[in-house]
């Protein structure tokens, strides 16, 4: 059992160093002209307001993506030959009411998704409808919980329910197995800050013996939470041009998930087609400027710790 922990933390080690490696080195990028994966946004309504998390001061107009929107992008995915969607960005995805419908229609087209949730709404009967729509090993599912104590825990995230969300990913990991299906994955994360960064370790601690993954996402990044930017100038490329497309709730492309307000806008998926903006200039532009180091080119990304 000892062998089995270590080789499991060693597991964990080396999954957040193969993540995290493009954007340590800031160089390693692909030039393609679709892209790896496609993080659409459901809705960006939320249920609670955490302290890091910067969208409630976020000028944009909140909404729900339209369901056929939604077939639109995931046909146009599907055609390219794109096999992973990340199925949340500035909401709580559990709260479109079509969502489960979403999971559904992606994985008709063998897809892969990964959802995060907040873990309040994901009960056990959200758990068994997700369980039925043909998930396997390719899908995460991540609960984001922002405290090892219930104090700190509804502290950050103000709204929740600690012991129902704890119960939540009990019920869920129950239930995966009853069901006899390998899938989804099911995930913890801690993102640390000022308030509950003394939790970290414990969290680990107890997390890595109970879900699939317990993940260390490190520090929340301080543009995000503030919704200002830190006077440390980049000197590193972001990666994430090139890792993802980010879909806003209507169609929108945005830059990356910095942009709370949608002010980068690259395209628009619904009267344009994924290839047309990813190989777009405006994207290509600053995707150019960023593997030059310009980094003055963009505002956002100038001090952005990200």
């Amino acid at each position: 059992m000892r062998f089995l922990r270590s080789f499991k933390d060693i597991r964990h080690f080396y999954e957040k160093i193969r993540f995290l490696w493009p954007r340590l080195t800031g160089t390693i990028v692909r030039w393609t002209d679709t892209p790896p994966c496609i993080q659409i946004e459901p809705t960006a309504f939320c249920n609670i307001n955490c302290l890091t998390c910067g969208r409630s001061d976020s000028t944009r107009t909140p909404g729900n993506m339209d369901f056929d929107l939604f077939k639109k992008i995931i046909d146009d995915a599907a055609d390219l030959g794109i096999k992973r969607i990340l199925l949340f960005l500035h909401g709580e995805p559990l709260l479109h009411p079509r969502i489960v419908e979403m999971i559904r229609y992606l994985k008709s087209k063998d897809m892969g998704f990964h959802l995060t949730t907040n873990g309040t709404l994901l009960d056990r009967a959200m758990a068994r409808t997700i369980l039925e729509c043909g998930v396997s090993s390719s899908d995460y599912v991540t609960f984001s919980i922002l405290g090892f104590s219930k104090e700190v825990h509804e502290k950050v995230m103000r709204g929740v329910n600690h012991e129902a969300v704890v119960q939540n990913v009990h019920d869920f990991l129950e239930l995966r197995k009853a069901s006899g299906v390998n899938g989804p994955v099911i995930e913890t994360v801690y993102y640390a800050s000022k308030e509950n960064r003394h939790e970290r370790d414990q969290f680990l601690k107890y997390w890595r013996g109970v879900a699939d993954h317990a993940i260390d996402g490190g520090s929340v990044a301080e543009a995000f939470v503030s919704g200002g930017l830190p006077q440390v100038p980049r000197t590193r490329t972001c990666t994430q041009l090139w890792e993802r497309m980010i879909v806003l709730w209507n169609g929108d492309v945005g830059l990356c998930p910095q942009d709370l307000n949608g002010d980068y806008l690259m395209g628009n998926l619904k009267e344009q087609s994924i290839r047309e903006v990813w190989t777009g200039d405006a994207l290509s532009r600053i995707k150019r400027s960023h593997y030059d180091k310009n980094f003055d080119a963009v505002e956002i990304c100038r001090f952005c710790d990200w």
